[in-house]
């Protein structure tokens, strides 16, 4: 690897480090963090990055990010997803099985390894639960996590017959490094809804989508973890009551863990009056008593990690009436910027990458990206407070669905260091 530079008077940001909150030089050579010093003498061709009042911190991870690739290249290529999610600070994702063919045995876990060997990123496949991701037949699941595997989901689907979660848990326990994400939702509940059912819904007379779809669903998944005695994430969840569930389970439950999405915890459901279809999102955008309850949650560890929620459709699918239009977004290029452009008294910086890099990487076992000379330089490279624009010009991704373009957001990505350089 031919990594060599010098990154001036950057602000480290690692909980638990001994240098966090610290400015220091930072050198990399030869792709390895060779030396952190209060003042580094710049070495002979050696490129130097200088930017005021930056930070780094160990490379973000986001969970649950759609590629399309294989079958839905419209939407998302991993070769896109790779400049997006660098774009946006990220060095791996761990990526959703819904594909097509679904990532649901040994080869199509190979296909996105070989796929993505030369890319900036790591690609963390998730393998499918069930085939095709159906949930009628268990998948080639201990295959899978042979060939690299790091959890196992039926991703948007979730699993809605009991006996194949109780199953598929019992299952994992054979593969302790290994775990079920599931995203816990009730689909006779909350099948045709189109938006949170509250006011606005009524107000827009669009069929809800309830919160007790989410908390039976969350309720019913607490009772088998408890039963299977295993370890499940409960993915993107977005109501208060599943956050008060998690936080008393999670007293009892080790191998319990949860996520939240990025947009529960920006917007609420009265953004949706301009019947915005790029905020039709599932979960749907809650109350404010929910995304103020979220995150709470997070400060107080009931949440886990933060994911982006990166969900690309193309326009086919999207530039519909609402009613019509597919659920999802992508975010992977804006999610930290989101969080201090609209909530950055609430999610502190610490915080951000406490549930976007350290607790992602320690839960799926992912390798280690600690600012320490000696450790593969593995670095996100950002600052807090600088403003810029997200224009539809310069989205890395396939698809456009983003409810930020055309938004000046603050907190902006100057670039990662893994592998290979990349300077937004």
């Amino acid at each position: 690897m031919n990594m060599n530079c010098l990154l001036k008077k950057v602000k480290i940001i690692e909980p638990g480090h001994k240098l966090h909150g610290k400015v220091r030089d930072l050198w990399i050579k030869d792709g390895l963090i060779f030396k952190i010093g209060s003042s580094i003498e710049t070495p002979r061709n050696v490129k130097v990055f200088d930017h005021p009042g930056s930070y780094i911190s160990p490379g973000w991870v986001d969970v649950g990010s759609y590629t399309g690739e294989p079958g839905f290249e419209e939407r998302e290529t991993l070769v896109n997803i790779n400049e997006a999610a660098s774009s946006g600070g990220y060095t791996a994702i761990c990526c959703m099985p819904n594909t097509k063919p679904a990532l649901h045995s040994k080869s199509e876990i190979h296909f996105i390894q070989s796929r993505s060997k030369e890319l900036n990123i790591d690609i963390h496949p998730i393998g499918a639960i069930s085939k095709n991701t159906q949930s009628l037949e268990m998948a080639e699941i201990l295959q899978m996590h042979e060939a690299g595997a790091v959890a196992f989901s039926d991703g948007n689907m979730g699993i809605q017959k009991s006996g194949l979660l109780l199953r598929s848990l019992e299952y994992i326990k054979n593969i302790p490094e290994s775990m079920i994400i599931n995203s816990s939702f009730d689909q006779e509940l909350g099948s045709l809804g189109q938006m949170h059912e509250g006011e606005s819904s009524t107000f827009l007379g669009l069929k809800g989508i309830p919160s007790l779809a989410e908390i039976t669903a969350v309720n019913r998944d607490l009772e088998i973890l408890k039963y299977s005695e295993s370890r499940l994430m409960i993915h993107k969840i977005s109501t208060t009551e599943a956050v008060n569930l998690i936080k008393v389970a999670k007293k009892k439950l080790s191998g319990l863990f949860s996520s939240v999405s990025i947009f529960n915890l920006v917007y609420e459901d009265t953004d949706l009056l301009s019947f915005s279809q790029n905020l039709k999102l599932m979960p749907p955008i809650r109350s404010k008593k929910d995304r103020l309850d979220l995150i709470k949650g997070l400060q107080e560890n009931a949440i886990d990690i933060i994911v982006s929620d990166h969900t690309p459709m193309n326009p086919e699918k999207k530039d519909l009436e609402f009613q019509a239009a597919a659920f999802g977004a992508i975010s992977l290029e804006t999610a930290f910027s989101l969080t201090q452009t609209f909530i950055p008294s609430e999610i502190s910086v610490d915080l951000w990458v406490e549930k976007v890099s350290l607790n992602p990487r320690k839960i799926f076992k992912l390798n280690d990206a600690s600012l320490t000379e000696g450790n593969m330089a593995n670095i996100t490279w950002f600052h807090p407070t600088e403003s810029w624009k997200y224009s539809v010009e310069n989205i890395k991704s396939v698809s456009k669905n983003s409810p930020c373009i055309s938004t000046n957001l603050q907190g902006k990505v100057l670039g990662t260091f893994y592998k290979k350089i990349y300077i937004n």
